[in-house]
């Protein structure tokens, strides 16, 4: 009956940690407003790029303090059970390694809004230049997240590799494999989580990369110099 109890627990776990990545791809982004002159349609797109980092940055962190949670549930009533001891060791620690992550993305988040919102930043945007300066900015950094996102599900996939051929090899006769077994049980659920949260992270990123580069276009202008002529490559954008 106690290990049934546990299972249950582990299941309900693993029920919230897919949930929390549901909630976070489900969750509705405000609607852009009509802007003619792009400012605010630049601020809006931001915005909304936040609020979605913002949701899968609060999904991973449940995640973790649920992974701490179980693990802890599973390692400490069943301490004579091996089995279920090493479930809980892996579900906790990818819990922690999950809790840091996700405080650390909030943490930039928060400082990559105060920047964005600051009197200074703001100001800038309502000149054309500054406008041009502030959309590249919001370009590169959803490049960035992209990145580190495909970093990311890249990880998640071989986490998901490692805990098959864990599985696998406690069906083929290795010593104690119900530690095996469990252990790739925990492992695979986890990077079954992992592995959503970073394929909707890169569409997201990849959604609002495109919705900023729409009327970037580069520029070439050829201008007289003391020396002859001198060519200048440049980005512009139309509004």
């Amino acid at each position: 009956m106690a290990r049934h109890r546990m299972l249950l627990g582990a299941l309900a776990a693993g029920a919230a940690i897919l949930a929390s990545a549901r909630l976070a791809a489900a969750q509705p982004a405000p609607a852009a407003p009509c802007d003619p002159t792009g400012v605010e349609a630049i601020e809006q797109i931001h915005a909304e790029s936040i609020h979605t980092r913002r949701l899968l940055a609060d999904a991973v962190l449940a995640a973790g303090l649920f992974s701490l949670a179980g693990g802890g549930a599973l390692i400490v009533p069943a301490g004579d059970d091996r089995a279920w001891r090493f479930a809980g060791v892996n579900t906790a620690i990818f819990g922690a390694v999950n809790t840091v992550v996700s405080l650390l993305a909030r943490r930039g988040i928060a400082r990559e809004e105060r920047t964005w919102e600051s009197v200074e930043a703001r100001a800038a945007r309502r000149t054309p230049q500054g406008l041009i300066r502030a959309r590249m900015h919001a370009v590169i950094d959803e490049r960035r997240e992209s990145a580190a996102h495909a970093v990311n599900l890249g990880l998640g996939c071989a986490y998901l590799g490692v805990a098959g051929t864990v599985v696998l090899a406690s069906q083929l006769g290795v010593e104690h494999p119900d530690r095996w077994l469990a252990s790739g049980a925990a492992i695979g659920v986890q990077a079954l989580f992992l592995v959503a949260v970073d394929s909707i992270g890169l569409w997201r990123s990849g959604h609002y990369h495109g919705r900023l580069v729409e009327g970037l276009a580069p520029t070439v202008s050829v201008l007289p110099a003391p020396s002859g002529m001198e060519t200048r490559v440049g980005v512009g954008a139309t509004f």
